[in-house]
């Protein structure tokens, strides 16, 4: 049987292609000597119509990365929905992410 589009959404695993996607610095995370750099990462998804969006936190060498968190109609939406983190929430994600 052929692939169709419909093995690609049954996966449920989203990856958008490098080209599509959009990153932005969006300030640091402060603690002591740690200080991650936080970068929202925004990109389209024309399966359901709708911008979905992760977090990305980075100290030198470590990279953690949430899931695909937001899913807002617009990339502002994206970026109000982030902003309603407080620093803590940001430190809360990225401690569960240590593992990662």
């Amino acid at each position: 049987m052929g692939t169709d589009s419909g093995d690609q959404e049954k996966s449920g695993r989203f990856d958008p292609p490098w080209s599509q996607i959009k990153a932005r610095q969006m300030g640091e995370l402060e603690r002591g000597e740690d200080r991650w750099n936080v970068l929202l990462e925004t990109v389209s998804d024309p399966t359901v119509g709708a911008i979905r969006g992760r977090i990305h936190f980075i100290l030198g060498n470590l990279h953690r990365l949430s899931g695909w968190i937001f899913l807002e109609w617009d990339e502002r939406d994206v970026e109000t929905r982030f902003a309603e983190f407080s620093a803590q929430e940001l430190w809360n994600l990225l401690g569960s992410l240590e593992g990662s």
